[in-house]
């Protein structure tokens, strides 16, 4: 874990102003917990520039980033700046041990051992692109092959730079810390004089959160992104156990929802009543309501109404016979159809009459079993976050 681990230097921690990129590059990074899959944190100038954690039936595992930049755009990386390799050295064996560790990659490989098994993989993202000699050996250590002089040179020189006396690694074991590296290059959001790192956020939250904006509110909620990324990334993280990690370095659920004024309550009956897009859900829902004055108790009510329906309708497919199912649902539809506005707001107050009436007549036709007025709520805003999904 990561709190079990010391950071080898946190002096980027001390001087923010520094790695604009690097914030930017977490900024997007953390909009990937709201898709509500694997990745459930990302931790800020913590190991390195930021990482990002993953947790699956299996436990945990870690992605570290290391962010580096040129203002020269039509620069390569060459294969000495990233590995510490001389292409210039003729023999192999007189390359320098020392400048192949405290290169970047040098101190990505080191999570590799570091953190072992707990580490998925290590990557060196930029702006710009690299030489042809770095990306040979990259397509080497990918393709497993392992015929690259270079590639041979980290083989043999491996153990020397990052093993311990006490177990040097086999060639084998090597060559699985070397296939965990990958580099993302030329990538948009990390180019300055441009607008991409804007776009590309508007875009994963609408993706992650169904959230359309208007352009001061998108910048309202980039700014906060920001400065969230800026607070996690600054000051020195005196007592070095789990929990101040979280609290000084750690971007989580919680964090987002709060830049995003998606009630955290809502979201979290959703999450429990299995919806896989309890993000999008509680967006939808919340943004459906407030825009007819609803307030926080509201939403938090149709979310649970939500939720219990989803319940309802899953077992009621083992014991309602299809067509009646399929009855009730078309009839709940055409309350939503009949009550949202253009705008696609929904007002508690025109809901109550219809939902009183379906229920009466399902009552009649023998198809109520044993559904409620909050329950066919729950169904009509279920019919809705699916309309609009």
């Amino acid at each position: 874990m990561l709190d079990t681990k010391r950071a080898r230097e946190q002096n980027g921690r001390d001087s923010f102003s520094r790695y604009r990129a690097q914030v930017r590059s977490a900024a997007v990074a953390s909009l990937s917990i709201l898709e509500g899959g694997e990745v459930d944190r990302v931790y800020c100038d913590l190991h390195d520039d930021f990482v990002i954690r993953k947790k699956d039936k299996d436990g945990f595992s870690y992605i570290f980033y290391q962010v580096k930049t040129k203002a020269k755009q039509n620069h390569n990386w060459t294969i000495n700046e990233i590995f510490g390799l001389s292409s210039k050295v003729k023999d192999q064996s007189k390359q320098d041990s020392k400048s192949i560790k405290e290169s970047f990659v040098g101190k990505l490989l080191l999570h590799t051992v570091v953190f072992d098994s707990y580490c998925n993989s290590v990557i060196f993202q930029t702006n710009i692109n690299s030489s042809d000699e770095v990306e040979r050996l990259l397509s080497d250590i990918e393709s497993g092959a392992f015929s690259n002089k270079f590639s041979q040179v980290l083989l043999e020189r491996f153990n020397e730079c990052f093993g311990e006396e006490s177990s040097a690694y086999t060639p084998e074991e090597i060559k699985i810390r070397l296939a965990k590296l990958s580099f993302e290059s030329d990538v948009s959001f990390l180019k300055e004089e441009n607008n991409y790192f804007e776009l590309i956020v508007k875009e994963k939250i609408f993706e992650f959160s169904e959230i359309e904006l208007e352009r001061a509110e998108f910048r309202e909620i980039l700014l906060r992104l920001l400065d969230l990324v800026e607070r996690k990334s600054s000051g020195i993280i005196k007592t070095w156990d789990a929990d101040s990690i979280e609290a000084c370095a750690g971007i989580a659920i919680d964090d987002l929802l709060s830049i995003l004024s998606i009630s955290r309550d809502a979201y979290y009956s959703l999450l429990k009543g299995g919806d896989n897009s309890a993000v999008k859900s509680a967006s939808m829902i919340q943004r459906a309501l407030k825009a007819s004055g609803a307030d926080t108790s509201m939403v938090m009510y149709c979310s649970k109404c939500k939720t219990d329906w989803d319940l309802w309708f899953r077992n009621a497919r083992h014991v309602v016979q299809e067509l009646d199912l399929l009855s009730i649902s078309e009839r709940v539809s055409a309350i939503l159809n009949h009550t949202v506005g253009i705008q696609g707001c929904l007002a508690l107050n025109s809901l109550r009459l219809p939902i009183k009436k379906l229920l009466a007549e399902l009552d009649d036709q023998g198809l109520k079993f044993d559904l409620t007025e909050d329950l066919l709520l729950g169904g009509v805003f279920s019919a809705f976050v699916k309309g609009r999904a």
